[in-house]
């Protein structure tokens, strides 16, 4: 029988579920039955199983999604959508990131863009890289606010940082000079670092420099995004219209 002084190491080494769960399993005679290493195997890959999950509810915790209970598993794969449940399983399986690559999620307002950029980026999370999402009006006040404080490289650091980025509704407002100079190097850090970013977008990419002001910087941006990006497009009817229907009926 393990001694109490054995338990309080457990407990000031800061594994008091493991403590917990040795206590239980040997009030079972099934566990008692098994030779020592079989109990240690156990023992340990319920300890790794929970840091594992206590980890990756940190990492989506961390990420601010908009949706922290969107899933791959869930999306509508109507014909009429353009989503193939074979390409959404390998972006989540998240092959891109491993590349450096980006994705840039494009269709009307309502057809669920946000909701799939999160369920890939909550994959990512569980495949334990670092990630970020942001409405990119709000990272721009954001941006603009920092200019006035002072702590603009802070800011473009935090943005930088993430193994992945999610952007969402990109180019949906006016982007400054300023605005447009702080996100270049927010993205031109992250093609350094092979950091993925997803943006989510209403506008088509061949109309991404227009909406930048055919400037230098905007064209630098979309050198560092277009070539190493995957695009989806997706159609149909809202969403939101759709499941307000189901729900009425």
């Amino acid at each position: 029988m393990i001694s109490q002084e054995t338990f309080n190491q457990l407990y000031d080494m800061h594994l008091s579920a493991l403590a917990r769960d040795i206590k239980e399993r040997h009030t079972q005679p099934s566990f008692i039955e098994l030779g020592f290493d079989e109990q240690l195997s156990l023992l340990i890959d319920k300890e790794w199983h929970r840091r594992r999950e206590r980890r990756t509810a940190d990492l989506i915790k961390a990420a601010n999604f908009c949706y922290n209970n969107a899933s791959v598993q869930e999306l509508d794969y109507s014909v009429e959508r353009g989503l193939t449940k074979k390409q959404i399983n390998e972006f989540a399986e998240c092959s891109y990131i491993t590349s450096g690559h980006n994705i840039i999620i494009m269709g009307a307002t309502g057809v669920g863009k946000s909701y799939l950029a999160c369920a890939l980026g909550i994959s990512a999370c569980r495949s334990r890289y670092t990630c970020r999402y942001v409405r990119t009006p709000n990272l721009l006040d954001e941006l603009a606010i920092a200019k006035v404080s002072g702590s603009t490289r802070q800011i473009i650091r935090q943005y930088a940082k993430p193994k992945l980025l999610i952007l969402d509704e990109w180019l949906l407002t006016q982007v400054s000079s300023q605005g447009l100079e702080d996100i270049f190097e927010i993205i031109d850090c992250r093609s350094v670092e092979k950091s993925s970013t997803i943006f989510c977008s209403q506008i088509d990419v061949s109309e991404w420099l227009q909406m930048l002001g055919d400037s230098l910087i905007g064209e630098g941006l979309l050198d560092r995004v277009i070539h190493i990006s995957h695009n989806l497009v997706l159609n149909g009817d809202s969403m939101r219209k759709k499941n307000g229907l189901k729900q009425s009926s």
